[in-house]
């Protein structure tokens, strides 16, 4: 690849340069890149331009620069598409990483004034509560709290969610399929006990979602808050209507 001369800043250009390269040689994470003079002259960048752009692409988290060794890939991240359902597992499994959870607490709670608004239930009623640490090849990427309406699953506190997954047992057990919801995101500072449980230092940037998702009707199942490493994780709109996957969109634009 040549990257031509034009408008577009040296650093910008390095960066789509590199991009291009590691999408065109299939490098996966963990796949170290050529050295920066090679990469340089391959792209038709400067080495300045070039260490800029790799400056910025560590800082995102695409890649990583290892002292004494080289520049390598990272994994890709889990991404959530807001016009479709959301679905963690599904997400890393489409990242081509292995998901998994922590289990550190579910138990029965009652509705309070804030949780019954958002559930359009009575105060006092009965919600399936569930907190869990959620990772992508055994990296914590989340802590996600769920409010379940007990209502429409009952029973659904016998059962292991250290090893079943929530939306897998609403479906199978209950017949609950989950249409498409509401989100809104926010930045917040990771406090000390979610720093802990996530493996980063406290204070350290995060998401904050708070999401309610509905049954197909509208009727509201569960409501989320969550806690998101933005390191580990990404959100992006796919351009179309809420709940579609448009035909015409494919996903190797949000790859990195």
């Amino acid at each position: 690849m040549s990257v031509m001369s034009s408008g577009i800043p040296p650093k910008d250009r390095a960066q789509e340069g590199i991009l291009w390269y590691i999408k065109s040689e299939g490098l996966e994470g963990g796949d170290r890149l050529m050295p920066e003079r090679e990469l340089a002259e391959k792209l038709g960048v400067s080495r300045t331009a070039l260490r800029a752009a790799i400056t910025q692409l560590v800082s995102t988290h695409v890649l990583e620069s290892r002292q004494g060794s080289g520049t390598y890939v990272l994994p890709p991240k889990p991404i959530n598409v807001f016009q479709e359902t959301y679905n963690f597992s599904e997400a890393v499994r489409s990242a081509g990483r292995v998901p998994s959870s922590q289990l550190r607490y579910a138990r029965l709670v009652e509705a309070d004034e804030r949780l019954a608004e958002c559930m359009r239930l009575a105060v006092g009623s009965p919600l399936f509560e569930m907190c869990r640490v959620r990772c992508a090849d055994d990296d914590p990427v989340a802590i996600e709290t769920a409010y379940v309406n007990r209502a429409i699953c009952p029973g659904i506190e016998g059962h292991d969610f250290a090893v079943e997954s929530l939306y897998d047992v609403l479906s199978s057990e209950y017949g609950v399929r989950v249409g498409h919801g509401r989100e809104r995101i926010s930045i917040a500072r990771a406090t000390a006990e979610e720093a802990r449980l996530l493996r980063v230092a406290a204070g350290s940037p995060v998401f904050f979602e708070r999401a309610i998702e509905c049954q197909a009707d509208g009727v509201p199942v569960e409501y989320l808050k969550a806690v998101i490493l933005p390191s580990r994780y990404r959100f992006a709109s796919n351009g179309g209507e809420n709940g579609s996957r448009p035909k015409e969109v494919k996903s190797e634009w949000l790859t990195w």
